[in-house]
């Protein structure tokens, strides 16, 4: 995040190729900024940053139904946030690990849980972070793929196919096309708050969006003015479309097979889709 004058602002021009240059994703790990986003995570009014408590419970059922075995199994969590999965798999005797940057969420994570010998959660980056190996699914939900350039996910692709056991499974939950560009394309807006998640003061939040379709990349533009004093911040996010075809090079590159698109998973609203594979 860069502080700057309104002129800065106003001369920003959106990246045409290196969409993955520089500060391209808000900052989740940033400790102010964690432990705001940690309250949006855990609130019960809204679906924006993890699901509500019901749909978790039904997709962590889906994924013990579909992708586990009888036997206690290991479950690697990408991007976990603040483990909201771990005991829906970890009361059935399962052993999970969670890896996450944002460090409010690790935190509450590691003091919510209530089987603490079964649920091992790490704070990283998941483009760094060792993922270790020996597990029976890989998960990777709520569209977090999709905030990565196209080398990081070939990367996170190739070594979640390392740390899997043979016969394990990979299940991607991603935006579809149409949300990505629909976030792309969705007019300027603009909010005030006298606190919230680019801010504990008041502030005004300038958003601009923009597509690029030859590269199916959304960029958003998040202004933010510190009501106080008059000064500005700039953060940006930069999402990835994939279509069918690349998905399915993607994940064949980095050695997945059976590849499948899950109709039958519980979602809340129609902006993301569950993608198997196996090992």
């Amino acid at each position: 995040m860069s502080r700057q004058s309104l002129q800065t602002i106003f001369d920003i021009t959106p990246p045409q190729d290196n969409f993955w240059d520089g500060a391209y994703k808000i900052p989740w790990n940033e400790p102010g900024f964690s432990a705001r986003m940690l309250e949006i995570h855990l609130s019960q009014e809204t679906d924006l940053a993890s699901r509500k408590l019901e749909t978790i419970k039904k997709q962590a059922k889906w994924l013990k139904d579909n992708a586990l075995r009888d036997e206690v199994s290991r479950i690697l969590d990408l991007g976990c946030g603040p483990g909201l999965y771990a005991d829906h798999f970890a009361r059935d005797r399962h052993i999970y690990r969670g890896i996450d940057f944002s460090p409010a969420s690790i935190a509450h994570a590691r003091k919510q849980t209530g089987f603490p010998a079964l649920c091992e959660f790490s704070e990283g980056d998941v483009t760094t972070t060792d993922f270790g190996e020996g597990y029976d699914l890989a998960m990777m939900i709520y569209g977090e793929l999709n905030v990565f350039s196209p080398d990081q996910c070939r990367d996170i692709l190739a070594r979640a196919h390392a740390a899997l056991n043979t016969g394990g499974t990979l299940a991607l939950e991603l935006h579809t096309v149409d949300a990505v560009k629909a976030a792309g394309t969705a007019p300027a807006s603009w909010h005030k708050a006298d606190s919230g998640l680019f801010s504990p003061r008041p502030y005004i939040c300038l958003q601009e969006n923009h597509w690029n379709g030859e590269h199916a990349v959304a960029v958003q533009y998040f202004h933010v003015l510190d009501a106080a004093n008059g000064s500005a911040a700039t953060m940006r996010s930069t999402t990835k479309a994939w279509s069918d075809d690349e998905l399915e090079a993607l994940l064949s590159a980095a050695g997945f097979r059976d590849m499948r698109f899950r109709e039958d998973w519980p979602k809340a609203g129609e902006h993301f889709r569950l993608l198997t594979a196996i090992k």
